[in-house]
């Protein structure tokens, strides 16, 4: 039995919340790739946004969220942090740290930080 799938089974996670997981890790990679392009241009004001993906992990998801790239530096600071738009937050597998105006910051539960490539610990930021 592959190791992912033993930590689901035992911490409980069914198959939609280790898929939505697994889709935010997907649309993290875009918005560093996002991220990396307006680092190359760096043409831009330090305060100017860019439209990054929203990394909610809903299939059918298309909402984009607005920062600025030290903004963005900050939620990836902690690889098991996402920044998803205001009200798309899955209470079964995070849980809101930072909310403003624009979007809200979400840290995965212990039980979901495997699936994204984290340490599993409450608040370790790795």
């Amino acid at each position: 039995m592959d190791a992912a799938v033993g930590r689901l089974q035992s911490s409980g996670m069914d198959p939609r919340q280790e898929r939505s997981a697994k889709n935010e890790a997907l649309f993290r990679e875009v918005n560093d790739r996002i991220q990396e392009v307006g680092e190359r241009l760096q043409v831009m004001p330090d305060d100017e946004r860019l439209e990054f993906r929203c990394e909610c992990g809903r299939p059918a998801c298309d909402g984009s969220v607005s920062l600025t790239a030290s903004e963005y530096e900050h939620v990836r600071s902690d690889n098991d942090r996402f920044v998803v738009v205001l009200g798309h937050q899955d209470p079964e597998i995070e849980r809101v740290v930072e909310r403003t105006e624009r979007y809200a910051v979400v840290d995965k539960r212990p039980e979901a930080e495997p699936l994204v490539g984290a340490d599993g610990e409450p608040d370790s930021g790795s």
